[in-house]
């Protein structure tokens, strides 16, 4: 497998033959296994929430904000489904974990599931682009890999969703089995899904029907028994990009998806952290539709 004509096909749209896709989400999947649930990293980094199948706008990404090999990025979850290139955002990502396996961090989101994967959009799209469902078990099994978090510096936690009432050390994410399905409830269920809110102080039930919702009080004092800085988390749709919570900035939303779904008007974000752990986002514009190659859509709707 030459990992540069894969990213040169990706990068131009083109569809990965199911023998060039089998072997990259297999070498994907053996990397991915052989990290642990949390990775140390150390800064300048560049983290970037939600991607939802946004290809084009997962292209300007790099173009606006660098190139891997330049920057080192950390991914947060949710490459896939709502939006209608799924595998296209996938598969790029992991082909420039291949080529640069020190210099792009993907962690696990609440996407990452095959009972979402077949509600939301990656089921469709894998029955429009192949002949058959095999692609789906390849993708959901690299899924399963995919490690949960990520520190900066020992001071900057990186994850998809948020703390509960079973998460309140990293510990608690250490001892996570991630090499599954995202249960229906669980520690690995609430790292994934749970959303931090204004309502309590503490803990209250999510209206997602999975994971939490964490307040001040408790995020407060997760924050000072692991002796952190930042939470950094996407998970959730923001229309400017980024958002603080909390009224400080110690709690952040990271939203990289513009144009969320092809609906609504948001803006994309990422935050880069530098050597000194300086804080500077890069908000970005949606790529115009009419740049887009969406003909298949047409088709998909007769």
């Amino acid at each position: 497998m030459n990992i540069d004509n894969i990213l040169n096909k990706l990068k131009n749209k083109e569809t990965l033959e199911t023998n060039d896709l089998k072997l990259l989400l297999d070498k994907g999947a053996e990397l991915f296994k052989a990290e642990p649930n949390i990775i140390q990293v150390t800064a300048p980094a560049t983290i970037v929430g939600d991607v939802h199948g946004h290809f084009y706008d997962l292209l300007k990404l790099f173009e606006t904000n660098g190139e891997i090999g330049d920057k080192k990025y950390i991914f947060l979850g949710d490459y896939v489904n709502r939006g209608v290139f799924s595998v296209l955002s996938f598969c790029y990502l992991v082909s420039l974990k291949i080529k640069f396996p020190d210099q792009i961090i993907m962690l696990r989101g609440n996407h990452e599931s095959r009972q979402i994967c077949e509600v939301y959009g990656l089921k469709t799209e894998i029955e429009r682009i192949y002949s058959n469902t095999d692609p789906l078990d390849w993708l959901i099994e690299t899924f399963y890999n995919l490690p949960l978090a990520a520190i900066i510096n020992n001071t900057i936690l990186c994850i998809h969703g948020g703390i509960s009432d079973l998460i309140k050390t990293i510990d608690d994410i250490e001892t996570i089995d991630r090499f599954q399905e995202v249960p229906t409830t669980g520690k690995f269920t609430d790292l994934l899904w749970s959303d931090p809110t204004e309502e309590v102080e503490m803990y209250k039930e999510s209206p997602r029907g999975a994971g939490r919702l964490f307040g001040k009080k408790v995020f407060d004092e997760f924050l000072e028994k692991n002796n952190l800085t930042l939470v950094i988390r996407s998970h959730m749709y923001v229309e400017e990009g980024y958002k603080y919570h909390f009224g400080e900035e110690k709690c952040l939303t990271i939203f990289s998806s513009p144009k969320y779904s092809f609906s609504c008007n948001n803006v994309g974000a990422v935050l880069n952290i530098d050597q000194d752990l300086n804080r500077t986002f890069k908000v970005f514009e949606g790529v115009p539709d009419e740049e887009k190659d969406l003909s298949f859509l047409k088709e998909v709707k007769k």
